[in-house]
């Protein structure tokens, strides 16, 4: 299952986020009492911090960001803890396993890893606010992330409707590890995951049979590995590329649907048998890329921490879509006609 919750954990953290700026007003290290700082980077371009600040080399808690983080964050936590015991985990019975990796043909699992990733990179972000080191909160937001995943999959263990699903237990693990690896290792910083999603109707697709809602459309989304080829090429080669400009690597599975349940009525000229509860079609796409934190003009420093956290969604782009059938597209993933050519 993917974790319904995580909506919840990410608006929270956006939300924290947006209020950061009037919160830390004032708590600001003075000239006397300014700690050591530094600079980071991420492979080839700076690391920016949502107040601009420079991030500590050693923890020093601000007292009252951290207040409202650690009140925000357990009180939206407890809330949505009893909210879904009553609802997605109101039939409770002993601990079991639950591999559901067919169902919706693995794409969930990249929802998954990617989910993990980017809610550790919201808190590690937060936390470095609240006064933290670059390490203490990449450490905390690494296995705040990993904790709230894993907390999802232990309840899921106790539902008679689910179940502790191992592969999707592994993927958050994988999430958390690939965060910490990005946080430290340079040449990993080349390799940023990102998110696109786009309601199947807006490209003459259809959505996931049965969703609820955004979240578990998985015919919706796309999940991509974006290339930072400028930082890989030899320097001879380097200065004539234009840094800005990425490939990036992307898995999708349009149409999908459960054909055992005759409400959802598939379609076999739209979704292709694969297993025999599941129809869809797979989408392995390469992509162009925009770095947005190298083609953005710099502006102030909550501008410079947003084009910087917008870089892990992917934008439409000109794209080579690999599957049944295999076409390419101009500003992917949008079908566009010019004359008889379709694109």
């Amino acid at each position: 299952m993917y974790y319904f919750g995580s909506k919840f954990l990410f608006l929270f953290n956006i939300v924290i986020i947006l209020s950061f700026p009037i919160l830390t007003f004032g708590q600001k290290d003075s000239l006397a009492t300014n700690i050591s700082k530094t600079s980071y980077s991420i492979a080839d371009k700076p690391f920016f911090t949502i107040t601009g600040n420079g991030i500590n080399q050693i923890t020093k808690i601000k007292p009252i960001p951290i207040v409202v983080f650690v009140g925000t964050y357990s009180g939206i936590f407890v809330l949505q803890h009893i909210g879904q015991m009553s609802t997605i985990w109101k039939n409770r019975g002993s601990f079991h396993f639950a591999e559901d990796g067919k169902y919706a043909m693995y794409v969930d699992k990249t929802g998954h890893f990617y989910g993990t990733f980017l809610s550790s990179y919201v808190l590690s972000q937060t936390l470095i606010e609240c006064g933290f080191s670059y390490s203490w909160a990449n450490a905390i937001g690494g296995f705040l992330g990993l904790g709230y995943t894993t907390y999802v999959e232990i309840l899921d263990g106790f539902s008679k409707d689910w179940g502790f699903c191992p592969s999707d237990f592994y993927a958050d693990v994988a999430g958390a590890l690939f965060f910490w690896g990005y946080a430290y290792l340079p040449f990993l910083q080349n390799f940023t995951p990102k998110f696109m999603y786009f309601p199947p109707r807006w490209f003459n697709s259809y959505s996931r049979k049965p969703s609820s809602m955004f979240i578990d459309d998985y015919s919706a989304h796309t999940f991509w590995i974006s290339v930072n080829i400028s930082n890989l090429l030899p320097n001879t080669i380097k200065k004539y590329y234009p840094k800005w400009m990425e490939i990036s690597f992307g898995y999708a599975v349009r149409n999908l649907c459960d054909p055992l349940n005759p409400q959802n009525k598939c379609n076999p000229n739209v979704s292709e048998p694969v297993y025999h509860y599941v129809w869809g079609n797979r989408k392995f796409i390469i992509a162009l890329d925009v770095d947005l934190v190298k083609l953005l003009p710099d502006g102030s420093p909550f501008w410079n921490w947003f084009k910087q956290s917008l870089n892990y969604f992917k934008l439409p782009s000109p794209a080579l879509e690999i599957g049944k059938p295999t076409r390419f597209y101009l500003l992917y993933p949008f079908p566009l006609r010019i004359g008889s050519v379709k694109f």
